[in-house]
């Protein structure tokens, strides 16, 4: 009873963490695929995990307890993996806004509905993510979550959400690195028009600009693709450890 029952909480934890692993988590993945996915892990995982919590002498509402408790750090971890799907959405606004393309959209692999550069980027960065071989280290590294984080256990700090703090402005920062080279020259284009309305006053300045400012970001963006795919490969390469480090400042209270 009590190995079935540390299965199940592993069951939980990993399900869990598979709704918001990044291309899992798409629409277009079946269900039955993620339940049989995380089962697979969890019978993977379970010989290596002991369970601190005895069934025997739980009430129900206890149980209750552990199970919301998994559930919620599965969730958790996940949402730390899948950050980057936040930096690319939000440096493709960035993109967006500056070249004129806020209302064209497409649809990302995770069923989402961006603006096209994002769309890009997104595309990008799951590329990355398994090239990069990051699905797999990520799964080694949930693996041993449960070293510093054992079933039952966990809950929030302060040192928590100052580290959560500065995990959103990193991603600020990155999306801001990213449209950077767009920003800029969407800056100087504006520049060059505000100088040649002075000297052209008869020229629709206003109405020109969105050719020129889309053609030119066009162009910008297509070259800035290598340096996009520089940054996300840095920020990929970081996240096994920053999801040790969030389970770590789970594991403190």
């Amino acid at each position: 009873m009590l190995a079935f029952f540390t299965w199940f909480l592993v069951f939980v934890r990993t399900t869990s963490f598979m709704v918001m692993f990044p291309l899992l988590s798409a629409p277009n993945v079946p269900v039955r695929l993620r339940v049989a996915l995380s089962a697979f892990l969890s019978l993977m995982v379970f010989p290596n995990v002991s369970n601190p919590v005895d069934v025997s002498t739980l009430g129900l509402l206890q149980i209750v307890i552990v199970i919301f408790k998994e559930v919620s750090l599965g969730i958790f971890l996940g949402f730390i993996c899948r950050l980057f799907v936040y930096v690319v959405q939000l440096a493709g606004t960035f993109i967006s806004t500056e070249i004129g393309l806020q209302t064209s959209t497409l649809i990302t692999p995770d069923g989402v509905s961006v603006d096209v550069p994002a769309a890009v980027l997104n595309l990008l960065a799951m590329m990355l993510f398994l090239s990069l071989d990051v699905h797999h280290i990520l799964i080694s590294v949930f693996q041993q979550t449960y070293v510093v984080l054992p079933i039952g256990s966990g809950g929030l700090t302060d040192e928590l959400f100052d580290d959560l703090t500065l995990r959103a402005g990193k991603i600020f920062l990155l999306a801001v690195q990213i449209a950077a080279p767009l920003i800029a020259v969407s800056f100087l284009i504006g520049v060059v028009l505000m100088m040649l309305g002075r000297a052209v006053p008869q020229m629709n300045i206003f109405f020109e600009s969105f050719t020129i400012r889309l053609f030119a970001g066009l162009v910008v963006f297509g070259f800035s693709i290598s340096l996009a795919a520089q940054h996300l490969s840095d920020y990929l390469r970081h996240i096994p450890r920053d999801l040790l480090e969030v389970a770590r400042l789970l594991s403190a209270k």
